[in-house]
C-alpha cells in the first residue's frame, strides 16, 4: 500500500506576506502595525527608504566596530515608507507571532525556513560584501560679540569619520559659493574642515574608495555599485553640533574594472534632514 502523502498547510490570508504573499518568516511589525517578513522589509527598505542617515549621539565613535557588520541584518538601523500605507517607520520583531506561526504551520514554517537560509546565503555568504560605518556632522561653538551692531559668529568643524579609513581615496567637499575656495579635496584623515561664519547651509561630500572597492547599492531592479557616494549635510548650531551615521556596504572588485564613464556618477543619499536651500544664508569667512 502506497504511504499517504503528509497533508498540506492551508496558510490563513492573515498570515501571509503582503510582499512575498508566502507565509511569513521571522514576522516584524512596523511602527505604523503592518506585518511582513524581515527579508521583505530589509529588501524594501534597500530599494524604496526615503533616509540612510540617521542621528547618532556626538560621544558615538568607530572604535570598537566589526568589519563584517552586515547593514542589513540589523532590523533596528531600516527606515523606509510603509509598503502598505506609504507612512516612514522602523521595523521590530514580532516574537509572539513568530511563535504562533511556527506552531500552526510547522511544515510550512519550516520550508520557510529552508528558503530564506538558503536565499541569505545567496546575498551575504559568499559574494565578498562588507560593512562600513561612516559618521558625518559637525562640531559648533558660538562667538559671541560685543558690539550690537555685530552678528555672532559660529565657528564649526564639518567632518566626515570611517570605521575603515584606509580604504578612502579622497573626500571631496563643496562649501557654501561664497567660501574661498568653495570644494575643498580632502586625502587624509581626519576629514574635517574648520570654518567662521554666520549662517547655515547644506554641505556636499563625495567619497571616492581606493581601487578596487566600490560602494554597493540597491535600485529597485538591481544592485549596483559605484566608486562614488555622495552624502549630504546641513549645518547644525545647536549647541555643540551634530552627527549622524551611515551604515554602508562596500565590495572589493577583483579583476573586473569599472567602466570609467561609470566613475563621475555618485550615488545620492539625502541629509535626514532636507532643508529648503532658499533659507540657506550667504557666508563669509
Amino acid at each position: 500500500m502506497a504511504e499517504e502523502a503528509p497533508c498540506s498547510e492551508t496558510v490563513a490570508h492573515d498570515d501571509i506576506c503582503p510582499i512575498c504573499h508566502l507565509l511569513l518568516y521571522e514576522p516584524v511589525r512596523t511602527q505604523c502595525n503592518h506585518v511582513l517578513c524581515a527579508a521583505c522589509m530589509t529588501q524594501w527598505a534597500e530599494s524604496s527608504a526615503t533616509t540612510h542617515i540617521t542621528p547618532s549621539n556626538l560621544d558615538l565613535d568607530l572604535t570598537d566596530f566589526d568589519p563584517n557588520y552586515d547593514p542589513a541584518s540589523d532590523l533596528s538601523t531600516l527606515e523606509a515608507n510603509c509598503p502598505m500605507c506609504r507612512t516612514s517607520t522602523a521595523a521590530s520583531l514580532d516574537a509572539e507571532l513568530k511563535q504562533t506561526l511556527e506552531a500552526r504551520y510547522p511544515v510550512t514554517y519550516a520550508e520557510r525556513r529552508t528558503e530564506e537560509e538558503a536565499a541569505r546565503g545567496d546575498q551575504s555568504g559568499g559574494n565578498g560584501i562588507e560593512g562600513m560605518t561612516i559618521l558625518i556632522g559637525n562640531r559648533h561653538r558660538l562667538i559671541r560679540t560685543s558690539r550690537a551692531d555685530a552678528a555672532n559668529k559660529h565657528d564649526w568643524t564639518f567632518f566626515v569619520r570611517f570605521s575603515r579609513p584606509e580604504l578612502i581615496q579622497e573626500v571631496s567637499v563643496d562649501l557654501h559659493p561664497t567660501f574661498r575656495p568653495p570644494r575643498l579635496v580632502l586625502t587624509q584623515p581626519p576629514f574635517e574642515i574648520r570654518r567662521l561664519g554666520w549662517g547655515w547651509f547644506t554641505i556636499e561630500a563625495r567619497i571616492l574608495l581606493k581601487e578596487p572597492y566600490s560602494w554597493i547599492t540597491h535600485g529597485a531592479d538591481q544592485r549596483a555599485r559605484t566608486q562614488m557616494l555622495m552624502l549630504e549635510w546641513t549645518l547644525d548650531f545647536e549647541g555643540d553640533g551634530q552627527q549622524a551615521r551611515v551604515r554602508a556596504r562596500i565590495k572589493k572588485i577583483d579583476g573586473d574594472p569599472m567602466d570609467v564613464d561609470e566613475r563621475p556618477r555618485p550615488v545620492y543619499w539625502p541629509h535626514v534632514d532636507d532643508e529648503n536651500d532658499e533659507d540657506d544664508e550667504d557666508y563669509v569667512e
